[in-house]
């Protein structure tokens, strides 16, 4: 029914064709005919017919339904790219094409859904070399520094990495034949705010009964990439400058112990505050506490009267 609906609506909104239309070319093109077209929508294969127009100079055709829409025959809507970038994020392809048709009711190949993903990589791409020019440009950063654009008051990096799996295979392989094992790096900005004592958890009631500050993270913005910790560093100053890092009166970082980590930091961000998150304070000092040596029964009580003779002495004078 969704489906047929789609089709419905899309088939009756051009109403009477024009005789001509404009080609974004800049030339003109002619109505020809009602041509039908085929998309994939959140509903399944959607049919509609709609104007076609033709007879340009740079032999393009062009349907105004289409335009307005932002559809392209024989691809899927925006609606359903959404849902299978998170899907190819989340799972593995073959998974979650699976894990799709559960919800949807019906199948998507994994390579319309890597296809997807991937699509939406090389934008996330282009827009994070766009920060990295930006971020080298003098001229722009000092535009950057004169602007009115509202700069937070305290603002929160937090970097870390983690191991993934790379599978390079051929298109006619199905399964892996060489795996190898390599680090993608991590990094957020964010803000806090107070959580209002409803909405504190039991834990948040125990930070605010110590008269601490009960906070939460807003307006998180992520970046990550598999490569060096020098290139990397590049990516946190870029997208630093885009969030006004180099402007706030306070930027805190709180990031895990690797000494590459804090390195970038202190390269672009000599006036940090240079926090450890608990995580990994808390695992380090574990693994401190388990590997220091621990004295004897002799040297214990040789310790101890050591100290009672000091503790005489220091009582006579």
């Amino acid at each position: 029914m969704g489906a047929a609906a789609v089709g419905q609506l899309l088939s009756s909104s051009a109403g009477t064709p024009e005789a001509k239309w404009p080609c974004p070319c800049g030339g003109r093109v002619t109505y020809a005919r009602r041509r039908t077209a085929t998309i994939l929508s959140v509903f399944g294969k959607v049919t509609y017919a709609r104007a076609y127009y033709a007879g340009c100079t740079c032999q393009h055709g062009l349907a105004p339904v289409d335009i307005e829409y932002g559809l392209q025959p024989g691809h899927v809507t925006a609606g359903l790219a959404e849902l299978l970038t998170l899907a190819g994020v989340e799972l593995p392809f073959e998974p979650g094409a699976r894990w799709l048709k559960g919800f949807l009711l019906f199948g998507v190949s994994e390579n319309t859904i890597r296809q997807e993903t991937q699509a939406v990589g090389i934008v996330q791409a282009q827009r994070e070399e766009l920060l990295r020019q930006r971020s080298l440009d003098l001229v722009w950063l000092q535009t950057q520094l004169r602007s009115n654009e509202p700069v937070p008051a305290r603002l929160y990096g937090s970097v870390d990495a983690a191991k993934v799996r790379i599978e390079p295979r051929a298109h006619t392989e199905k399964q892996a034949v060489h795996e190898a094992w390599r680090d993608v790096k991590v990094g957020c900005w964010y803000e806090t705010e107070p959580i209002s004592p409803a909405q504190r958890s039991g834990r948040q009631r125990q930070v605010a009964d110590q008269r601490e500050a009960s906070l939460r993270a807003k307006n998180i913005r992520y970046y990550c990439d598999i490569t060096e910790a020098a290139t990397f560093g590049e990516l946190m100053w870029a997208t630093g400058c885009a969030r006004q890092a180099q402007r706030t009166s306070e930027l805190i970082f709180v990031c895990g112990g690797a000494l590459w980590i804090w390195n970038q930091i202190a390269a672009a961000y000599p006036q940090a505050i240079q926090i450890v998150d608990w995580y990994h304070a808390a695992d380090r000092l574990t693994r401190v506490a388990h590997a220091a040596p621990r004295p004897g029964l002799a040297e214990t009580r040789h310790h101890s009267v050591v100290g009672r003779s000091s503790g005489a002495s220091d009582s006579r004078m």
